[in-house]
């Protein structure tokens, strides 16, 4: 069996696991780059964006659950730390 690359995921490992466990039911054992969170998740979509709209404060489509997750979880961390740097 083949898998596709992992290389975007790996270099997220931190918020990916973050992700993983305040998001997903389960922690998939191998997410490629080319996954989606529709390809990782048995949760309906509603339920995802109302998940992550609590965690992370930020309103998302169904639209933004299609791209590749290391895409989402990146979008849904910029400017987190923002007003944390001082």
């Amino acid at each position: 069996m083949e898998f596709s690359a992992d290389v975007e995921m790996k270099k997220i490992a931190g918020l990916a696991e973050e992700f993983s466990k305040n998001i997903l039911d389960d922690k998939p054992f191998f997410v490629s780059d080319e996954a989606n969170i529709l390809d990782v998740s048995g949760a309906e979509p509603e339920e995802l964006i109302a998940r992550i709209s609590n965690y992370y404060g930020k309103t998302i489509s169904v639209a933004d659950l299609q791209q590749p997750l290391w895409k989402l979880i990146v979008q849904l961390n910029e400017g987190r730390n923002a007003g944390r740097l001082r």
